[in-house]
């Protein structure tokens, strides 16, 4: 069975990305549309992306596409670009209004808008194009109202009215909570009435909890995690709608993508390695240390490195009260670096080597 399938999201590797959202939703994507479905990917078009090496196809039937959140009017025009490695295709939502800002992520007033927009153009662009989803994919917060958007405005709509929504919750930290006064910018009309009564009387809208309210299914990233937030210490204050939708909860374990990540041809690598060439992997990891100023490490001592948002989220205010016990007993090296986001996106030919880590030796 294909399928035709949406998917909305804020960010996109090797584009933009600030996390584990942009792997999941590029790879997700090549990975469907490989596979024969008709997986079409949306997200925005950032001034931040450097579109040196972006070949990008204007899409005539998506230009000036109007998207009116209550006093605010915007207008979309649409590009194309293929994925690396797949034919699989990314539209690309331009709107400097929106997305022309220094960082992808702001604490500007009209943060809540910028993704509004968001799902309502990518919805717009499959009623322009006549294109009939079956699942429209909405990653996190910024496009968590799309399930309350095709039960609601789009319920009789020909091409959307019998899409089923999917909500992948990768980050519940993010919830995207804002003031209630700006309901009308939902566009909802007397459908307002479909938002969460409590926080509405105390003067909030939450994204995420609206999605988990009318999303036909929920994924997120493991088994370990859907159980997780079901519980009042991970599920921060949404474990009450996730524990009544428990049943259509699934959390599905995230992968590597290994024809992105094999070190036979790692673009990132100098020297590549399998497993019957597994001395070139030592000798990288001795010029590894040399690099970054750690101490040679002699026989098989382990060095630990870790490439993340360095936030008590990811666990690092475990590590700190852990690293100085760990290096005082035990002979290993540990680097870390922080990720501080989109790299440049080349997409042409071999992938710039990433900055240099932190280091930390004993």
């Amino acid at each position: 069975m294909t399928l035709s399938i949406c998917a909305i999201a804020s960010e996109v590797t090797p584009l933009a990305k600030t996390g584990g959202l942009a792997d999941v939703a590029g790879a997700l994507t090549r990975i469907l549309h490989d596979g024969g479905h008709d997986a079409r990917l949306f997200m925005p078009l950032y001034s931040q992306i450097d579109q040196r090496d972006l070949v990008l196809h204007p899409v005539a039937a998506l230009r000036a596409v109007p998207v009116t959140l209550g006093q605010h009017r915007y207008l979309f025009d649409v590009y194309t670009a293929r994925l690396p490695g797949s034919r699989a295709v990314v539209h690309l939502l331009d709107c400097a209004a929106l997305y022309g800002r220094d960082r992808l992520y702001t604490t500007d007033p009209d943060e809540h808008r910028r993704f509004i927009a968001l799902t309502y153009a990518a919805l717009e662009c499959c009623r322009r194009l006549h294109w009939r989803p079956d699942i429209v994919h909405c990653h996190d917060w910024h496009a968590a109202f799309a399930p309350l958007l095709l039960k609601t405005v789009y319920a009789d709509d020909r091409q959307l009215g019998a899409a089923k929504s999917v909500l992948t919750i990768h980050n519940i930290g993010y919830q995207g909570v804002f003031d209630a006064s700006h309901a009308d910018e939902l566009g909802l009309g007397t459908a307002t009435s479909w938002l969460e009564p409590v926080d509405l009387a105390a003067g909030r809208i939450n994204s995420l909890k609206t999605g988990v309210l009318y999303a036909d299914a929920i994924t997120t990233v493991s088994p370990t995690y859907a159980r997780e937030i079901l519980t009042p210490e991970f599920g921060l204050g949404l474990e009450a709608q996730l524990q009544g939708r428990a049943g259509d909860l699934t959390g599905i374990l995230n992968g590597v993508d290994y024809g992105e990540w094999d070190p036979r041809w790692d673009r990132h690598l100098p020297t590549h390695y399998g497993a019957f060439k597994l001395e070139r992997k030592g000798e990288l990891k001795a010029q590894f240390l040399a690099d970054n100023g750690l101490l040679a490490a002699p026989g098989r001592v382990p060095l630990f490195g870790i490439v993340s948002r360095m936030t008590s989220q990811k666990g690092f205010d475990l590590l700190r009260d852990a690293l100085p016990e760990l290096l005082a007993t035990t002979d290993v090296r540990v680097a870390a670096r922080q990720w501080r986001g989109p790299i440049r996106a080349d997409l042409s030919g071999p992938r710039r080597r990433l900055p240099g880590p932190r280091a930390v030796s004993r």
